[in-house]
């Protein structure tokens, strides 16, 4: 009878044990390694254009210029707490259409187009 109990005792220890190891190896397979990686907009979306509309050092650069410009603003917009929201809207709307024609000014006709095909491809 002692052996019996001896034996459950140490059966039970060990599955006991083993069920702790087991939960520390897994516990890094569920995690989210991406959430951990800022992403920069202002590259990002210089990169894409540079991508979309071929755009040369002197105009990436510029465009580089107004996206920071045009995104300090958007957060002074955003954050400010005496305009409701639809003339938050109203503003960053008119904003958005300063930074297009800002933009329009250094593209050569052909890239104009294809930056109008952009704006009216992501306005849908």
């Amino acid at each position: 009878m002692k052996k019996t109990l001896f034996l459950i005792l140490i059966s039970f220890s060990f599955f006991h044990s083993s069920a702790q190891v087991d939960r520390r190896i897994g516990t890094g397979q569920y995690s989210n390694g991406n959430q951990n990686k800022e992403v920069d907009m202002v590259e990002t979306t210089v990169e894409n254009l540079k991508e979309k509309l071929a755009l040369d050092g002197f105009q990436e650069a510029v465009v580089r210029n107004l996206i920071k410009d045009n995104q300090a603003k958007s957060k002074v917009i955003i954050e400010t707490t005496s305009l409701s929201n639809i003339e938050k809207r109203a503003q960053l709307e008119e904003l958005g259409e300063k930074f297009n024609t800002e933009v329009k000014k250094i593209l050569s006709p052909e890239q104009i187009k294809k930056y109008d095909k952009l704006i009216a491809k992501n306005k849908r």
